[in-house]
């Protein structure tokens, strides 16, 4: 991300005094079933520990994940890098990325990930805008064990939390949900 304000000279040449603040680049608008944050830096912390990263990619357009996924018991039994599998994920878990041209408007760059071994749908995000993300389906466990549900309505950690319809503004930070 480009933090830097840059300034160039505009209009009037014999006037050096009059220039142009360009705004540096937002963050990320991320929304978790019904819940929008905005200006993150497009990670998610969930119960105290940052679990997934979303990001894009310019050329081609795609959208790029990292996550850590756990099982009921907490223990770590997969990791996501940039889209990657790790060696020991593969076995359990499978990766569909669409990425997309910026000549089909209609195409958006999506990411799912998917349990071999039950077939559902783990995670599944798509970029909504330039720099807005959605995240369809959620249906992974945290490092405690909680069982993570994200639907177009809400956003679920196990038995405890359920948030709907807020809006957070994240100020280039992280996404929290759920306390440690």
């Amino acid at each position: 991300m480009n933090n830097s304000l840059q300034a160039k000279a505009v209009g009037i040449t014999d006037s050096p005094e009059l220039i142009d603040i360009e705004k540096p680049e937002q963050g990320l608008e991320l929304h978790v079933g019904s819940n929008v944050f905005r200006n993150t830096n497009g990670v998610v912390k969930l119960q105290g520990k940052e679990q997934l990263v979303v990001e894009t990619q310019p050329q081609p357009l795609a959208l790029l994940l990292t996550m850590d996924l756990y099982d009921e018991q907490g223990t770590r039994i997969g990791h996501i890098r940039r889209n990657a599998l790790s060696a020991h994920s593969a076995a359990r878990f499978i990766i569909n990325i669409k990425a997309s041209s910026e000549a089909i408007q209609d195409d958006n760059p999506s990411v799912t990930v998917a349990d071999r071994t039950t077939g559902h749908t783990v995670f599944e995000a798509c970029l909504m805008q330039r720099r807005k993300i959605r995240i369809v389906v959620g249906n992974f466990y945290t490092h405690k064990g909680e069982l993570v549900t994200v639907s177009p309505h809400y956003c679920r950690i196990g038995t405890g939390l359920t948030i709907f319809g807020d809006v957070v503004e994240s100020r280039g930070s992280t996404a929290i949900i759920g306390s440690q």
